[in-house]
């Protein structure tokens, strides 16, 4: 029913009703039934419109991370562009657009969830304090070569190599946050190819326009599977923060 409501109230299709009323009030009543019946065809059509047809997206992670946020910001301008323009065909190409278009919606969900993860990490980093590690470490150094008994010598390695293995973690860390980083400055960057490889679409012949489709559906999806595998590297490396 709301599909309905919505392809009932887009403006082509209101500005369709209001024309058949005006000219069978003003011109000719035959106008009225014509044109009640082209609207009625042209919600139908609409309510079958993949684009307009599809779920609503899965909440998305509030981002609070102000470097995050300015490229999440980016990457859904690119998407609403790759939409706005697939929205505009017509004919045989909007069926391909709106498969191209839902790998873009999953991608801005995608780029949604490595950016919390993303600032997940921001937040470990900015309570971790790698210069008091390196200090301490250095001091347990110079403890280590100046003890003679065994046990003490071997409770100060072990107690040093805990401290390696944490300021390791947090080198770790940011170098997964770069990652991230630059994983969705990637997303952002093919999303903005996407919208060019569209406005080709829209011009191509036929056989032009399925073999270019299925090259931009297949180069999303590997962009996807991708980040899917970075996702669960994150996984195994956030464990603990």
């Amino acid at each position: 029913m709301a599909i309905l409501r919505t392809a009932a109230l887009q403006p082509i299709n209101i500005l369709a009703l209001v024309a058949a009323i005006f000219g069978g009030v003003t011109l000719t009543i035959w106008w009225l039934p014509l044109g009640v019946g082209v609207y009625a065809i042209a919600v139908w059509l609409a309510a079958r419109d993949p684009l307009l047809t599809a779920p609503p997206p899965l909440p998305r992670p509030r981002i609070t991370s102000s470097r995050l946020r300015a490229i999440i910001t980016e990457i859904e301008r690119s998407q609403r562009e790759v939409e706005r323009t697939a929205r505009a065909a017509q004919g045989p190409i909007a069926g391909l657009l709106s498969n191209i278009v839902t790998q873009t919606r999953d991608l801005v969900m995608e780029a949604y969830f490595l950016a919390d993860k993303g600032q997940m990490i921001e937040r470990y980093l900015a309570n971790s304090n790698e210069e008091r590690l390196s200090q301490q470490i250095q001091q347990l150094d110079w403890q280590i070569s100046a003890t003679i008994d065994t046990f003490t010598r071997q409770q100060l390695e072990e107690r040093r190599q805990s401290l390696q293995a944490q300021r390791q973690h947090i080198y770790d860390l940011a170098n997964h946050l770069n990652r991230i980083q630059a994983q969705l400055a990637n997303i952002d960057a093919s999303l903005d190819t996407t919208l060019a490889e569209i406005v080709r679409l829209r011009a191509a012949d036929a056989v032009a326009m399925a073999s270019t489709s299925g090259a931009v559906q297949q180069r999303l999806a590997d962009l996807r599977s991708d980040m899917e595998v970075f996702r669960k590297v994150l996984d195994t490396a956030m464990t603990g923060i």
